[in-house]
């Protein structure tokens, strides 16, 4: 978030916010505001009174807002779960999707993915690419032919490079949505979670 916004919230909103006004500026759900609170994604004070529950400071706001900004895992809410029933949140036959990061990863996972795969060689065929990430060969192969992974063509198979499958993972594999254990290793791995 810029500077001038937050001067801009600073100036519309008081020092010690309700859920009513995060609510307003995020444009997030009384339901997910609540269940923020209530987990401590954003810090609070809890009143333990049935209306006006909980208090935030500004800055404590803001922090959260830092953290959205570098991409921290610890403030993923579960995917899902805040949607109407008809798409599958609370209350559906459908049960909620469970907690996946869907932030785009900072550009330090770009080195650090170079780092990590090393060893690995410049030039990949599919089985690489399968052995590297842990998704199923007929996977990768889709990936590559909808251009998701850059490739060539040989005369006999698809090949990739080391560069391109670490383009794929910094600016589109954050979007799958059922990332494997290897994906999700990875992931902790860089930020740290055991």
């Amino acid at each position: 978030m810029k500077p001038i916004i937050r001067e801009e919230i600073r100036s519309t909103y008081p020092e010690i916010l309700t859920i009513e006004n995060i609510r307003c500026i995020l444009g997030f759900s009384k339901r997910k505001v609540s269940w923020m609170l209530q987990n401590g994604v954003i810090k609070c004070k809890n009143s333990g009174k049935k209306t006006k529950q909980y208090r935030v400071k500004m800055d404590d706001l803001f922090e959260y807002l830092d953290k959205v900004d570098r991409g921290d895992p610890s403030i993923m809410t579960p995917v899902g779960a805040f949607t109407s029933k008809k798409n599958g949140g609370e209350g559906s036959m459908k049960a909620p999707a469970p907690p996946i990061t869907f932030i785009k990863p900072p550009e330090e996972f770009r080195l650090w993915l170079e780092d990590e795969w090393y060893a690995e060689s410049d030039l990949l065929l599919t089985q690489d690419i399968a052995r590297i990430t842990g998704y199923e060969h007929n996977t990768i192969q889709r990936w590559l032919k909808e251009k998701r992974i850059r490739s060539v063509r040989t005369q006999d198979a698809l090949i990739s490079t080391k560069t391109w499958l670490i383009d794929f993972y910094c600016e589109d594999a954050y979007r799958i949505i059922r990332k494997n254990d290897v994906h999700l290793d990875l992931v902790k791995k860089y930020y740290g979670i055991a």
